[in-house]
């Protein structure tokens, strides 16, 4: 059983929510600086960090570094320092245009995401650059978007 954990703004948590029950993708937890303390010896395969943390940087880096992906909001500068000398799988995501994934196109209800360069997933399949359209987003933001498709790039399983 793999563990999912999300540290992410509240507004997206609660989109995230609702679309990775759709996607069916389970074992997600959803933590809060109060709640982070909690799990600090917990290994999850994939920890998604999508805010600002600014007390408690040496947990998160420990847990980010037990991880087998750590995907990470490349647009909050303050965060990077977590990955100071870790050798881990990463998966960034923001409009900064070296970010793994990135949203091309922004509209009303929906979100163009890119993919700018291959990844494995979970399954050791290889993930070819591409482009993801996700409709009715009306109640997320662009940034839980993104979280979103890394989510799924990472977990769904491609048919051979």
């Amino acid at each position: 059983m793999s563990l999912i954990g999300v540290l992410t703004e509240h507004k997206n948590e609660i989109y995230l929510k609702k679309m990775l029950e759709q996607e069916k993708l389970e074992n997600i937890f959803f933590l809060s600086e109060k709640t982070i303390d909690n799990v600090r010896n917990i290994k999850f395969e994939t920890f998604l960090l999508g805010k600002k943390i600014e007390k408690k940087q040496d947990i998160v880096r420990g847990i980010a570094q037990k991880a087998s992906y750590f995907i990470l909001n490349g647009d909050i500068k303050e965060n990077l320092s977590i990955l100071d000398n870790l050798d881990l799988t990463l998966i960034t995501y923001g409009y900064n245009p070296k970010a793994t994934i990135t949203a091309s196109s922004v509209e009303e209800n929906k979100i163009l995401i890119c993919l700018q360069r291959n990844i494995k997933n979970v399954y050791n399949q290889e993930i070819e650059a591409q482009e993801i359209k996700i409709e009715n987003c009306e109640d997320a933001e662009e940034y839980a978007s993104m979280e979103l498709a890394s989510l799924i790039l990472l977990y769904k399983k491609e048919n051979n």
